[in-house]
């Protein structure tokens, strides 16, 4: 199972994953595919210095992103939980997901 963390809160954003989905190379490479997009677009984000960011750790089974940013950054960020959340509508033995304040 792969548990994944969502905080938002001004321009401030906190997206974390653990562990693995387990049973399912399919399940594990559709989280990561989007984690990893929400990485490569925040570090192109920072290049262009729309975005800073705070922490960026992508390793197996265990992922922390951390950004501050403004419009641009918030649309990608929900864009990545609102993909998360249909994974977890989808597959809930497989992902599960928390957002702050929810």
């Amino acid at each position: 199972m792969t548990w994944v963390y969502a905080e938002a809160a001004d321009g401030r954003f906190l997206l974390s994953a653990r562990g693995h989905a387990t049973g399912s190379e399919a399940g594990c490479a559709f989280i990561s595919g989007i984690l990893y997009a929400l990485a490569g677009y925040l570090s192109n984000a920072e290049a262009e210095g729309c975005a800073r960011i705070g922490r960026m750790k992508l390793e197996p089974g265990d992922v922390s992103i951390r950004a501050q940013g403004g419009e641009r950054i918030q649309a990608a960020f929900d864009m990545a939980v609102i993909g998360l959340l249909q994974l977890e509508k989808q597959y809930p033995e497989l992902v599960r997901v928390e957002i702050s304040g929810k």
